[in-house]
């Protein structure tokens, strides 16, 4: 009943403002144990919308890794990005706030060796991102906050 709430729009926006307030996000905590790893820490995302020119959020575990703050846009294996990631590859200047500091960030879609990288560490702490990977044939993007 909970989750089901979580994912509506009222739902939605209920984590980012938990997320934006307190750094946790209440989605995270119940889809992490399902999925077999840790609840991580959250921040809230602000994009500008490719189309609409409008400013969207939305809560987003994030990883520290290698010293870089790394979003994975995985959309649970969908065959689409997210809309985050689309919006960012048209604006790659966003906001984020992390327990209830805004800073303004540069975000970039890692490539190549260095996503490699990243990939391999991140399916290794996070095994359900493999299993993303193996319900689409696109590459899951790996965000690398700057």
């Amino acid at each position: 009943m909970l989750l089901k709430f979580m994912l509506t729009p009222r739902g939605l926006r209920l984590d980012c403002w938990l997320v934006r307030w307190t750094g946790y996000s209440l989605l995270n905590r119940l889809f992490s144990p399902q999925n077999g790893f840790a609840p991580q820490p959250a921040l809230v995302l602000v994009t500008k919308g490719r189309r609409s020119g409008k400013a969207r959020s939305v809560a987003l575990p994030y990883f520290k890794l290698d010293g870089k703050t790394l979003l994975v846009g995985s959309k649970g294996g969908a065959p689409t990005d997210p809309y985050w990631v689309q919006n960012l590859r048209s604006d790659p200047r966003v906001t984020i706030y992390v327990m209830r500091k805004p800073r303004q960030v540069v975000a970039r879609i890692a490539t190549g060796v260095e996503r490699e990288g990243l990939w391999r560490q991140l399916t290794g702490s996070i095994p359900s991102y493999a299993q993303y990977e193996k319900l689409t044939d696109r590459e899951i993007p790996v965000v690398v906050l700057e």
